[in-house]
Order: structure tokens, then C-alpha cells, then sequence
């Protein structure tokens, strides 16, 4: 009986050992997406340094990456590509997170905001895919992203489905 007990103290530990309070939770969110937001306007100015930089590193070879003016003209607007599509993904979750803030997760908006920062997960991954050309990470790292923009669809779609089955309780109510 006592290990009984203990068992069930340990496992509510385990429970609440990083479990934290809803508001608090979204607060870190919020304070976190624009702490990322500002970070990604700071990289803008950067990224022309930072891009030469990576370019100019070694391959897995050893090799130095040898790309034409027009290829790295390519990488340059293919990053500032994906920096938008990150800010506008940015401002989007920033807006859904005001909305859970307001208890208002299973509406019509907040469903079509997931639904757009989605969409630029896929096409920040489309276009990493697409940079293939420099370097095989990119492949690998537009897979990841393609893959983490179909599971928030997939995430869009659960919570679609609950606005519907809300509204459809609402009515019968």
C-alpha cells in the first residue's frame, strides 16, 4: 500500500516537474516570439555579411563553394525570401498568441492564422530545398521545415474540425 502511494507521489512529481502555469506559459511565449521577431529584423542587416561568410566555408571536401555571380545572387534573395516568410510567420504566431491570451483558440481567426504560418513553413522549406545547389544541409534542413509546416496544417485541421463541432454545439444549445 505505502508503495502505492509513493509511486503515485513520484509520478505526480514527474507530472508538475516541468509543467508551469497556462498564463505564464503564454506570456514566455509571446515575450520569446518577439524576441525572435527583432532578432530576425537585427539579422536583415546582417545577412549580407553572414552570407559571405558561409559561403566562403570549406565543403565537407574541403572544397571551397565555387558559385557564379547569378548563384549567389540567387542565395542572397532566397535568404531575404526566407527571412520574410519568417517575420510574416513571426507576426502571425505573435497574433494566435494574443488570441490564446483571450481564450479565443477554437475561432475562425485563429485558425486562419495557423493556417498561414503553415503555409510559410512550407515555403521556407521549399526554398531551403531549393538551395540545394550550395549545400546538401539545405536539403536536409528544407525537409525539416517542410515537415514541421505539414504538421502545424495537420494541427490546423484538428483544431478546424473543433470550431466546427463548437459551432455546431453552440447552435443546438
Amino acid at each position: 500500500m505505502a508503495s502505492k502511494a509513493k509511486t503515485k507521489a513520484a509520478k505526480a512529481g514527474e507530472d508538475n516537474m516541468l509543467k508551469i502555469n497556462r498564463k505564464l506559459s503564454v506570456y514566455i511565449s509571446i515575450v520569446l516570439t518577439a524576441i525572435m521577431f527583432v532578432a530576425a529584423v537585427v539579422l536583415a542587416f546582417y545577412m549580407p555579411t553572414l552570407l559571405k561568410y558561409l559561403l566562403s566555408l570549406p565543403n565537407s571536401a574541403g572544397e571551397q563553394l565555387d558559385l557564379a555571380p547569378f548563384q549567389k545572387t540567387v542565395v542572397y534573395v532566397a535568404a531575404y525570401a526566407v527571412l520574410a516568410l519568417m517575420e510574416a510567420g513571426l507576426g502571425m504566431l505573435f497574433a494566435l498568441l494574443l488570441l490564446v491570451q483571450k481564450k479565443k483558440v477554437f475561432t475562425v481567426p485563429a485558425v486562419e492564422l495557423i493556417r498561414y504560418i503553415s503555409w510559410c513553413l512550407i515555403f521556407m522549406g521549399i526554398i531551403m530545398v531549393a538551395l540545394t545547389f550550395c549545400s546538401a544541409i539545405a536539403l536536409c534542413v528544407g525537409a525539416a521545415v517542410i515537415f514541421v509546416g505539414l504538421t502545424v496544417r495537420v494541427v490546423k485541421n484538428v483544431i478546424e474540425e473543433a470550431v466546427c463541432l463548437k459551432e455546431e454545439n453552440d447552435l443546438t444549445v
